[in-house]
């Protein structure tokens, strides 16, 4: 997600995931309230009703139209509190392929409890 995202992907830690979808807990303060974006092609709707975050055109919803720089065909990211749910397919920076089984990475690094942060570099 870029900078004016509502979910910092950095600050994640990666509890299952299997190929190019993941589920994560947000463990900062600023995990409070929900967010979500759903895209197809270049094609995107975000929801947002989250303290902090960037406005979206219409209350909390904003549709748009981005361009198509490699982006995946199709994602999608939601937040609850401190649940974070997200796929992509094909598999983009913000949604990286992992397996993971309840907290235990088994690839692309090994470790309990991984940050998403150290999964992304690359």
């Amino acid at each position: 997600m870029g900078s004016d995202d509502a979910v910092d992907e950095s600050k994640l830690v990666l509890c299952c995931a299997l190929c190019c979808a993941n589920l994560s807990t947000y463990l900062t303060a600023d995990c409070l309230g929900c967010s979500g974006k759903v895209g197809l092609c270049c094609l995107n709707c975000e929801v947002c009703c989250k303290p902090g975050a960037p406005c979206l055109p219409c209350c909390c919803i904003g549709p748009a139209c981005n361009k198509c720089d490699g982006c995946s065909c199709c994602n999608m990211q939601t937040q609850c509190c401190c649940c974070v749910a997200s796929a992509a397919l094909p598999c983009n920076d913000e949604v990286p392929v992992a397996v993971s089984i309840l907290g235990l990475t088994l690839y692309p690094k090994c470790g309990c409890m991984v940050p998403m942060k150290k999964i992304m570099e690359r």
